[in-house]
């Protein structure tokens, strides 16, 4: 339980699958064209404006990616310096309680060392949940322009992707 408190950090620095195109129509038909496979019906110009839209989206993409992590190091940095002695604190009271409860679970000192366990969970959870607060505050600017960018890319995809095609 403990751990999903420290992990915000991998989560929203990803943006999550949605953001990234893989595994949609549009994702498909780019691998298809960069493996050399023209989507049947297309003409040579088409296939040629297709794989031009496909490269323009992923620089895009690219550049959105690396504008989120350059803009969200520190936040992130800032976050596991705060997280990562909470986490070892806890760590450390469960390998206690883990030793002592080995041996015989019904013992005083497995008792003690689940109530240690216990008092230090409780002391590091507030302090977990306000360093993962601090840290989504910090990065919800950077991740907001990185959707906006994320969204216009693919916008721009499907604008060029419909005129190659004639669509309207």
């Amino acid at each position: 339980m403990l751990l999903a408190l420290a992990l915000p950090a991998v989560a929203s620095a990803h943006g999550g699958d949605r953001d990234r195109g893989v595994g949609q129509r549009d994702g498909r038909s780019c691998r298809a064209v960069t493996n050399g496979r023209v989507p049947r019906g297309l003409t040579a110009a088409q296939a040629q404006a297709l794989a031009t839209a496909c490269t323009t989206r992923a620089n895009a993409l690219a550049a959105a990616r690396t504008a989120f992590n350059t803009g969200t190091a520190s936040p992130l940095a800032t976050y596991r310096a705060a997280a990562t002695p909470l986490v070892t604190q806890v760590r450390t009271a469960e390998r206690a309680k883990r030793t002592a409860c080995r041996a015989d679970r019904a013992s005083q000192a497995c008792a003690d060392a689940r109530t240690a366990l216990r008092t230090t969970i409780a002391t590091v959870r507030p302090q977990l949940r306000a360093a993962r607060a601090a840290y989504r505050a910090a990065v919800a600017p950077a991740l907001q322009t990185y959707r906006t960018a994320v969204r216009a890319a693919q916008a721009a995809f499907r604008t060029s992707v419909d005129q190659a095609l004639g669509r309207s």
